[in-house]
């Protein structure tokens, strides 16, 4: 299933997936979904536009149409949510076990810049996958719904990135080749949007400097998923001396203080999600205190709460943590 949008990096990509669709070693067999997310009065003409793509190459169609009103929590976030749920059942729908995406080697960079100036830790900074599986709150999927096929296929989906090393300048020259229109969607240029922002004054100014800072951004990101398994690995080493018990965990400081500082950080996070802490509230610089404290040989008990929910205390001899919630 192509996401196709009608911008012009999905018809690039839906353009590039038809013309290998007919070589016999790649036997694709392609669909194009679109998600309608009535936010835009141009949205409708954008769906048609898409539903022309598609006849255009004899390509099945299939379209979502979702509501974001009354729905909590940030927009965007609602808005991706729900477009994986929708790409999700039109895969389904199709029998397809693969949603293409048209994210490029210039959205990798934004994402690595928005990444770094949100203070993300090495697992945030890994950025974009070239492929990942979808989760099942991504796919639709009731909880707990297993890989096993149960879920009528949703456990198999897997999201696929073809042009993540392709800077967008190729992407539009591509077009133009072709002669190949696209549809505009002036939502992109609203600067009150981090993203955006970014685009407009800080990308060109990258570009100017290395024209190729997309390709390099994309590299960096496959560097850095390659270390971030790496740290997980040794986490998950770490995590097997923890001791589970009822309403939290404790770990003996003698061996905390031997991890390596962003093995303890990424173990202490792990340890606080699984306790109902909010992930977005324990970056680095929130959890530096307590590791310092960790690693110190000051013998009195020190206790630390965190805004996002979850408190540790740090004793002589162990680290305790609890569920506890802070107002």
């Amino acid at each position: 299933l192509v996401a196709v949008s009608g911008g012009a990096d999905s018809v690039a990509l839906l353009e590039s997936l038809a013309l290998l669709a007919g070589r016999s070693q790649w036997q694709l067999n392609l669909a194009v979904g679109h998600v309608q997310h009535h936010l835009r009065d141009e949205a409708e003409a954008d769906a048609a536009f898409v539903q022309q793509l598609a006849m255009a190459r004899e390509l099945p169609y299939f379209r979502a149409d979702i509501d974001l009103r009354d729905q909590p929590g940030n927009l965007e976030s609602r808005a991706r949510r729900l477009r994986y749920d929708a790409l999700a059942a039109m895969a389904r729908a199709f029998d397809a076990v693969h949603i293409a995406t048209a994210h490029h080697a210039d959205d990798q960079l934004e994402t690595l810049l928005m990444r770094m100036l949100r203070g993300s830790s090495i697992t945030g900074l890994r950025g974009m996958a070239w492929r990942r599986r979808l989760a099942d709150s991504e796919a639709g999927v009731t909880a707990g719904a297993g890989d096993s096929g149960d879920s009528g296929g949703a456990g198999r989906l897997m999201l696929i990135r073809p042009l993540l090393a392709t800077p967008r300048q190729e992407i539009l020259r591509y077009l133009g080749e072709q002669n190949q229109t696209w549809r505009e969607d002036h939502t992109n240029r609203d600067v009150s949007r981090m993203r955006a922002r970014l685009r407009r004054d800080v990308l060109p100014v990258l570009h100017e400097l290395k024209p190729d800072a997309g390709r390099r951004a994309t590299e960096l990101a496959d560097h850095l998923a390659q270390a971030g398994r790496t740290l997980v690995d040794a986490i998950d080493v770490a995590a097997d001396r923890v001791i589970h018990i009822a309403g939290g965990m404790t770990l003996d400081r003698t061996d905390a203080r031997m991890l390596r500082g962003v093995v303890l950080s990424g173990l202490l996070r792990r340890l606080m999600i699984q306790l109902g802490a909010k992930a977005d509230r324990l970056g680095t610089r929130t959890l530096r205190p307590l590791v310092k404290a960790i690693r110190d040989t000051t013998g009195g008990a020190r206790s630390f709460d965190f805004s996002g929910g979850g408190r540790a205390m740090v004793r002589r001899d162990t680290i305790e943590l609890s569920a506890a919630t802070v107002d």
